[in-house]
């Protein structure tokens, strides 16, 4: 027979390695302890849980009356087409010149002054 990963003569050499170590008057006391720290774990996880699934699935919400009243109201759609009174306007396509622009001449005093005004 098998309890969990172990078997029974392992656990028996366990339980008697604990019984040497702590003697029979702790014992009760230790197994007391274990106890209550198993079931406020069980408890934590339990709540946990009951947490986790009350935030993952939101109650649906119910939009108040005031609300319902300060949304604008906007007229319904109606399917059908469309009429236009005006003819559709075609426009010519715009030429442009070529812009060409000449390189700028600076007198050597300038670039100069220039250079030692800005810092590098």
């Amino acid at each position: 027979m098998r309890i969990g990963p172990f078997g029974v003569w392992e656990i028996l050499i366990i339980l008697v390695v604990v019984l040497l170590i702590f003697g029979p008057r702790r014992l009760p006391e230790m197994a007391k302890g274990l106890g209550q720290s198993v079931r406020a774990f069980r408890k934590e996880m339990r709540d946990f849980k009951n947490d986790f699934d009350d935030e993952a699935t939101p109650a649906p919400e119910r939009p108040s009356k005031a609300a319902a009243d300060a949304s604008p109201k906007v007229p319904p759609v109606v399917n059908g087409p469309v009429v236009v009174d005006e003819p559709p306007v075609v426009s010519e396509p715009v030429v442009s010149e070529p812009v060409v622009s000449e390189p700028v001449v600076r007198d050597r005093a300038t670039v100069e002054k220039d250079a030692e005004s800005k810092p590098v």
